[in-house]
């Protein structure tokens, strides 16, 4: 509801009293974009909108799945246009590791600042195949080479082998960045949290997978997230800030 106009007090002058010229009255401040706000969060995820909105939507997604790049595409708008630019409801990206692929690239999410870690969660959705193209042409001698390798040096030798420097570099991410974002021992302990916590606390059983306020909802695509997220919505107290 607008706050009502303030009535503006005539001012006295010598001579006749004349009534002040009127001025106009202050105007509201538009209301804040929420979907623009961007903050990374504790368990390594990415966090879109205002934090203390009364529906928090969590979505575990992977990077390499299809299903989760249909929902990047085709739910997150519309929940950005219907309740994350009013602030009535959150949503926060967490990378859920599938795959080796999945891991290093979220490794390379994990180490950026949050704009810069969406950013890279965008380019990787809209560009999902030519991500995925390299790697699947590795030659299985090459994959055979690379599985005689320590444990550690798996990862990082198949995603070059997967031409993932490559990628980044496109993405702006140089190669000492690559490089220390790849080894970064903090940014993989997240990404196994967030699987684990997902897995074991929550029942994940697909991606992309959703809490809506720490519950996990036993659905797996827009369509039917959608009228649950209405309902939160409707029920939820009214106050977001």
């Amino acid at each position: 509801m607008r706050p009502l106009a303030l009535l503006l007090i005539a001012a006295l002058a010598a001579g006749p009293v004349m009534a002040a010229a009127p001025k106009p009255s202050p105007r509201a401040a538009a209301p804040a974009d929420w979907s623009t706000r961007l903050a990374t969060t504790p368990q390594g995820g990415v966090l879109m909108g205002n934090p203390n909105a009364a529906v928090k939507l969590v979505e575990f997604g992977s990077l390499t799945c299809p299903h989760c790049r249909h929902f990047h595409e085709t739910g997150l708008p519309v929940i950005k246009s219907r309740w994350l630019a009013s602030g009535q409801v959150s949503y926060e990206y967490r990378p859920f590791s599938l795959n080796g692929v999945d891991l290093m690239a979220g490794l390379l999410m994990q180490c950026q600042p949050a704009a810069q870690a969406w950013a890279f969660v965008d380019r990787v959705y809209k560009r999902q195949d030519e991500l995925m193209r390299p790697f699947m042409a590795i030659p299985e001698s090459e994959r055979t080479r690379i599985q005689g390798l320590p444990a550690d040096a798996q990862g990082p030798a198949m995603a070059v082998a997967g031409k993932l420097p490559e990628f980044a570099a496109a993405a702006g991410i140089p190669r000492a960045r690559y490089d220390a974002c790849i080894a970064a021992k903090p940014g993989s302990d997240r990404l196994m949290a967030i699987r684990s916590d997902a897995v074991q606390t929550h029942g994940l059983q697909g991606t992309p997978s959703f809490l809506i306020n720490g519950k996990m909802q036993t659905v797996f695509d827009w369509a039917s997230l959608e009228p649950l997220l209405t309902a939160a919505v409707a029920n939820a107290p009214k106050r977001t800030k």
